[in-house]
Formats: structure tokens, sequence, C-alpha cells
């Protein structure tokens, strides 16, 4: 486990950021009936283990504790979960962790989860074998994530070529917001059954919580990565269009799959 001497953030959006928090809250909003919606399908229920990758600020983790109840267990890793300290469930463990280089318990998890994720991390397909091998015997390896191809093609002359400058150095460092569609065969290959994908576009309108997610991503990324003049302008001007009442915008397609171990 990353000690907190040598702890350095590899993800691009961190959790140590003074609104990272603000951000987080406004996605969760967004993206927490999703999810909700796909551990009812996968049968998260009363005993289980589960494994929440990327934390965030919790919300998943506290779903999850509360669906396993007081005979299951809920590890929640993150780079940083300072978010997490909030969160006070007798069946749940917090710990600081690099999935990619940190070890992982095997055959311990019934459920392993990541929501957005595996985009931002170059080594996102050997993580999918990494967490099959964490698993026991049956046990679910669910994933979401976000495909922006529907975004890139939308007849959008706003939000559109604002989201295309935010992402550009972010797919230079690694990230990769086409990969979602390639989940299933990627799950198929790292050996689990019976894979389940599901697709559903994700659009907002302006003032919303995706929207205000958006404005504080963009506020993010403009103070950490490295953007050329016009990148910035295309940035400021898709925040203050979609702080108003236009719309709706396409966000991304949320992208899930899930496989189960033999």
């Amino acid at each position: 486990m990353t000690s907190d001497a040598d702890y350095t953030p590899a993800y691009t959006l961190d959790n140590r950021w003074r609104a990272a928090r603000d951000r987080l809250a406004m996605l969760e909003l967004a993206s927490d009936p999703f999810t909700a919606g796909n551990l009812d399908k996968v049968g998260v229920g009363a005993g289980w283990h589960c494994l929440e990758v990327g934390a965030g600020a919790g919300s998943v983790t506290r779903m999850l504790c509360e669906r396993v109840g007081p005979d299951g267990r809920v590890l929640a890793v993150d780079l940083e979960p300072a978010l997490l300290a909030e969160i006070s469930a007798p069946n749940l463990e917090v710990r600081r962790l690099d999935v990619v280089v940190d070890e992982l318990p095997e055959t311990a998890f019934d459920l392993i989860h990541t929501r957005l994720v595996l985009v931002h991390i170059p080594e996102r397909n050997e993580l999918i074998r990494k967490f099959v091998r964490s698993l026991r015997p049956g046990g679910v390896l669910l994933l979401e994530e976000c495909d922006v191809r529907p975004a890139y093609a939308a007849d959008d002359d706003v939000f559109r070529p604002s989201l295309m400058a935010m992402y550009r150095p972010l797919f230079d460092a690694g990230l990769d917001a086409f990969w979602a569609p390639t989940m299933p065969a990627e799950l198929e290959a790292a050996g689990l059954l019976d894979v389940v994908e599901h697709r559903e576009l994700l659009t907002f309108s302006g003032g919303s919580p995706m929207a205000e997610f958006w404005r504080i991503t963009y506020r993010q990324f403009l103070e950490t990565q490295p953007y050329t003049d016009a990148e910035r302008a295309l940035m400021e001007e898709g925040a203050a269009a979609i702080a108003g009442t236009g719309g709706p915008w396409i966000a991304w397609e949320w992208t899930t799959a899930w496989g189960r171990r033999p």
C-alpha cells in the first residue's frame, strides 16, 4: 500500500483540489441513478464483500455499505481517500491505494466496481485482469465508464468545442475516453462469463448538476493542464454557455459492462 510519504497522485483529477468535493457531488447527482440500477441488476446484497476502486467522495461506497449489511464488507480505495473520512460504517475499510502498483488480495471479493476511473489509467486492460484475480469464484466485475464519441459527433457549436479542447492534453497524457465500448471484449478475454453490456446517452441542460460538474471540471483543468490560448477561450465560452438555460447537450454515452468469474 502506498505510504503518505511517497504518495504522488497520478490521476488527472486530484481529490485534494480545493473544489474537488463540489465537483464530485455534482457528478454523483448525475451518476448515482445509473450505478444504483446496475447494482440492482447485478444483485448486490447482504453478506457480499465488495471493493470500490476510485471511491471519490463516497456515494457508491455508501450504497454498498447499506446493501451488504452488517455481515458484508466494503473496501474503498482511492489515491486520495480524504473525502471518505465522513463515512461512518462498521462494515467499511478505507485505504489509500494505487491499484496500478499496489497489491490487491486475491479471490477476496464478490463485487469489484469502478466508475469513471479506468479511462484515465493507461494500464486499464491490465487492471481488468488484476481485478479478476481478486474476485471470488462467481464474483462480479462491474465497470461503468464514459464514451465521448457521441459528444464529439454532436451538431453543437457551443459545448462540443469546449469539451474537445478540454480533453486534448488528457488524451496526450494517456486518457482514452473512447475506450469504453471495448470493455465487454476485455472482460471476456480476462475469462469472465455471462458478460453484459448496457449503453445510455447522458444529456444535460444549462444550470443542471451535470452542467455545474463540467464548469468545475473546466476550472480544475485550466489550472492544472497545458492549454493554448485558443483552447482556454473555447473552455471559458463553453463554461459560460452551460451556466445558462440552453441545451440539451450530450455529455457522453454511459457505458456499463459486467461479467462473472467462473
